[in-house]
């Protein structure tokens, strides 16, 4: 008689194997939380206060508007809209070229180098005499920012996967606002220095924001790593389990070419939903480069005192902040980005038609109205970045993707000019405005059904379809076993 298997011991040995593996990934789960928790306590401050300190630069263009530096340098009203419409110029004109200074010097060196220049630049800027110098000046600083933001989304592309990238975005760009937060309040301490040592206003703010960023830059050097391979905080261990995270991340639709590859430049500017992110992306800028430049103004004419108005520009950005992490925090576990940024311009179109039609109710309602604004739009913009840097595979195209969305969005801040702000055009801007945010909505929906549409499609794909794409050299996120994020 042959002895039969019992089937319990079976059923017993697989039970074990499943708890085996159960363990194991709980353990691997526990882990790569411990990781990415070493990797934020260890760049994320930093980065942020390179953004803080940064950032000031940026949006003092308004406040130096409150203290009088176009009376100071005589500048006509041409002078002052072209002042604004250069920096935006020579940002877009050098976004992509940045890319690839980047490439050759390494992100460290290069945002290291971007912080020197555009320290000392910013320095310069407190002793320009006249238009001619003021313009000068303000392209070669337009120049010298154009790759920074860009540089450091791709440097978080180095330690963390896609899906974690959204919230450290939405931690950087809210960074960004509470600079500007800040700028307000320095500003309003400014005005109390006008005329100390024979320097007026907005010269000593100039040049109190630029002197940090340059030993900020040194600083950069030093304390940043290129790669997780060189560094010396992290163990063997450490390093080959976040290798192993990037590369299961980047799947299919990054390869293994990690060098720079002019096939996937040449990709981006086929690639159609690239230009629609673009084109959202104008959108998005200009109102925020709107509200930075003219925050002050709108804040003065409601009849506040120049410094009262820079004090009071403070509130709106931190409300934007708080919005900020939350809504992106939400993205981020749902790995959702369509919806939440649809729901972000929608706030941001209630912001401006409140201010629309609330014009003459006060100014506590014109107030409201624009910390509404500001809280949906400061919310779409590090959506809009993760959500690209989501979609687009290949190293070399997402590089350039982010570069070109960023750069082209400074479109936003060229026209600016032409709806510069003064009590006689408010309703004008605003209908603008409202017009402007909502052709970013249309175009928002239009992209999410687009991609929606791609992944139906990749999924009932004939295996002759399916061989015939996968085929094409390099296809990053064209390949057909990707599927885009909604």
């Amino acid at each position: 008689m042959s002895v039969q298997p019992i089937p319990i011991a079976t059923v017993a040995i697989d039970n074990i194997f499943v708890i085996d593996e159960t363990i194991q990934q709980q353990f691997e789960e526990i882990a790569v939380r411990r990781l990415v928790r070493k990797l934020d306590w260890r760049l994320i401050p930093f980065i942020v206060l390179i953004e803080v300190i940064s950032y000031m630069n940026r949006i003092s263009t308004g406040h130096a508007k409150l203290m009088e530096i176009e009376s100071d340098l005589n500048l006509s009203e041409y002078e002052s809209n072209l002042d604004i419409s250069l920096f935006f110029l020579a940002y877009m004109i050098f976004a992509i070229p940045s890319y690839f200074l980047m490439r050759y010097l390494g992100a460290t060196r290069y945002l290291s180098l971007s912080l020197l220049a555009w320290g000392s630049i910013t320095v310069g800027l407190a002793f320009v005499r006249n238009a001619r110098e003021l313009l000068s000046v303000q392209f070669l600083l337009g120049m010298t920012q154009a790759g920074f933001f860009p540089s450091i989304v791709i440097y978080f592309s180095f330690w963390y996967r896609k899906r974690d990238q959204t919230m450290r975005i939405a931690i950087l760009f809210g960074a960004a606002i509470i600079s500007s937060a800040l700028s307000g309040i320095l500003a309003y301490g400014f005005t109390y220095l006008d005329g100390t040592r024979g320097l007026n206003s907005w010269q000593w703010m100039f040049l109190l924001e630029g002197l940090p960023m340059i030993p900020l830059g040194i600083i950069t050097c030093l304390f940043l790593s290129n790669i997780p391979d060189t560094v010396q905080w992290l163990d063997n261990s450490e390093k080959q389990l976040l290798t192993n995270l990037l590369r299961h991340d980047a799947g299919i639709s990054d390869g293994e070419n990690v060098r720079l590859s002019w096939r996937q430049v040449f990709y981006v500017f086929i690639d159609w939903r690239i230009y629609l992110y673009a084109l959202i992306n104008i959108g998005i800028l200009g109102v925020i480069k709107y509200i930075n430049a003219f925050l002050p103004l709108l804040v003065e004419n409601m009849g506040k005192s120049k410094a009262e108005a820079h004090l009071m520009t403070a509130p709106p950005y931190v409300f934007a902040f708080v919005c900020c992490l939350l809504v992106n925090y939400s993205s981020s576990r749902r790995n959702e980005h369509g919806f939440h940024l649809i729901f972000c311009l929608s706030i941001t179109l209630v912001g401006f038609i409140l201010m629309l039609t609330l014009i003459d109710r006060g100014q506590a309602a014109r107030y409201v109205s624009i910390c509404i604004a500001s809280c949906g739009i400061s919310s779409a913009y590090p959506l809009l970045i993760s959500w690209l840097t989501n979609n687009v595979g290949g190293h070399t195209k997402r590089s350039i993707a982010i570069g070109f969305v960023v750069g082209i969005g400074q479109i936003g801040g060229i026209i600016l000019p032409l709806v510069h702000y003064d009590e006689s055009t408010n309703r004008r801007n605003n209908f603008i405005y409202i017009g402007i945010v909502a052709a970013s909505l249309v175009l928002v929906i239009i992209l999410r059904i687009c991609l929606m549409l791609e992944n139906r499609w990749r999924d009932n794909l004939s295996r002759e379809k399916y061989d015939r794409v996968a085929a094409i050299k390099e296809s990053c996120d064209w390949h057909p076993q990707v599927r885009y994020v909604l």
